[in-house]
């Protein structure tokens, strides 16, 4: 029965333009070389998870306590979350406590900031947004009932005497580590030191993030190491999986205080995606380390390239990116529009941000991860600067004649292709088809 009175074959050949409208958008984006640095993509293996049945599923039964299936939905492959998720994420990570709840970046911190900050009343400690601090951050643990300072940070390191005396004048619960907006690598050590020294009951979690996939493939030094508590953050920025959330920890008092804030604010953590991120950790496994020092690498060619063609690029202290970030001036916000345009029209897609820490005004925060995920090495670097000079003159057709050349340059990607053979080719048909397949791998219980 059609409620609203519209015409059920109106409604149909609407929706049917809906579709057509997003299956062509859909394959245009595939299509397009992105440089938004908070973002990445999946594998085709990882993707093709998402269309399964999974997706409409609860599942609440972490433990696979055989008197707690409640929903059982998830029940045939819920091993999966422990098996392959959580065990690929902390061989990863080097961390057994591995936390797949949160739903994003934001969800975890979230769960971070009330599992791990004490009882409201009490006192946070958190990178100020002006120095790459998380815009939220500050609002989040102010909503939550605690109080907050803000700590400077310069070139990846925090003010030692800032934080001492923060520390010392408010003996915190935790001071939350959340630097997004930085070229460099946070200096998680000297933080640890003077917590250590200054209020020794203090934790230390840092929200990597943006770092997360450079961290697990060791171009990054794992906060773990470096005597951080806990770490967290998103899951599709330099780390290619899902829109999701993690955190990991090696204290086992630790993991159950979030899993018991966890309790109350989380209900549902998406399932699919759950899956879908152990998929792309055990890709990660074997490609993660490649991936993450071509990252590095791919964004320091182009970082060198784009100021050898003479663009205002940003570099605190003359120190070259260590990460995957890389941030251009172009000038006032309509020539910074007209560059960012002409790219778009030839199918490069930026980044424009008018906050930066150190750099008045719109400037181009770019990030190489997903281009280099899908294959580029310094070849694409070269041909991307190429790309940004003819931008700079406005020539929208050039650029994608030259983002046509990035595409071609490209050498293998970072995850397994289907034709690898051992069966994956097979397995990848039948989760995109949604049907079995002959001689695929059992599940526990076969």
């Amino acid at each position: 029965m059609w409620m609203s009175g519209q015409e059920p074959d109106a409604v149909k050949r609407r929706l049917g333009e809906v579709v057509r409208a997003l299956a062509d958008a859909s394959r245009a984006s595939r299509d397009a070389l992105n440089l938004v640095p908070s973002e990445n993509r999946l594998s085709p293996m990882a993707s093709s998870v998402l269309g399964t049945d999974f997706y409409h599923r609860y599942f609440f039964n972490d433990g696979l306590d055989p008197g707690f299936w409640q929903f059982r939905g998830g029940q045939s492959v819920g091993f999966l979350e422990t098996e392959l998720t959580k065990s690929s994420l902390g061989r990863l990570a080097g961390a057994e406590l591995v936390n797949v709840r949160p739903i994003s970046g934001m969800s975890a911190m979230v769960l971070a900031l009330s599992g791990l900050g004490g009882p409201p009343g009490g006192h946070v400690l958190c990178i100020h947004p002006d120095h790459g601090g998380h815009y939220a951050t500050g609002s989040v643990a102010r909503r939550l009932g605690f109080g907050v300072s803000l700590l400077p940070v310069r070139m990846g390191a925090v003010d030692d005497t800032e934080l001492r005396t923060a520390l010392r004048t408010h003996r915190p619960k935790l001071v939350y580590l959340d630097l997004q907006n930085s070229r460099q690598i946070l200096d998680v050590t000297a933080v640890v030191e003077a917590v250590r020294a200054e209020s020794p009951s203090t934790l230390v979690h840092v929200d990597c993030s943006h770092s997360l996939g450079l961290i697990l493939g060791g171009a990054h030094p794992n906060p773990l190491d470096d005597g951080a508590d806990t770490i967290g953050g998103s899951t599709h920025k330099t780390f290619p999986g899902p829109h999701k959330g993690v955190l990991m920890t090696r204290r086992s008092e630790l993991a159950r205080a979030i899993t018991e804030a966890q309790f109350t604010l989380l209900s549902s953590h998406h399932f699919a995606e759950t899956l879908a991120l152990g998929v792309a950790a055990t890709e990660f496994t074997v490609f993660g380390g490649a991936y993450a020092a071509q990252t590095v690498a791919n964004a320091r060619r182009f970082e060198t390239g784009l100021a050898e063609a003479g663009f205002d690029v940003v570099l605190e202290g003359g120190r070259a990116t260590k990460n995957h970030q890389v941030w251009v001036r172009i000038g006032d916000a309509a020539a910074t529009d007209a560059i960012a345009g002409a790219l778009y029209e030839g199918q490069i897609r930026v980044n424009v941000q008018v906050d930066l820490p150190g750099v008045p005004g719109p400037a181009l925060r770019l990030g190489v991860n997903e281009l280099t995920f899908t294959g580029a090495r310094e070849e694409s670097m070269e041909l991307l600067v190429q790309a940004f000079m003819v931008a700079r003159d406005g020539d929208a057709g050039k650029v994608a004649r030259l983002a046509q050349d990035i595409r071609e340059a490209a050498g293998r990607p970072f995850w397994f292709e289907p034709d690898d053979g051992n069966g994956l080719d097979l397995a990848v048909a039948a989760l995109a088809n949604d049907h079995p397949w002959e001689g695929g791998p059992t599940v526990a219980g076969d």
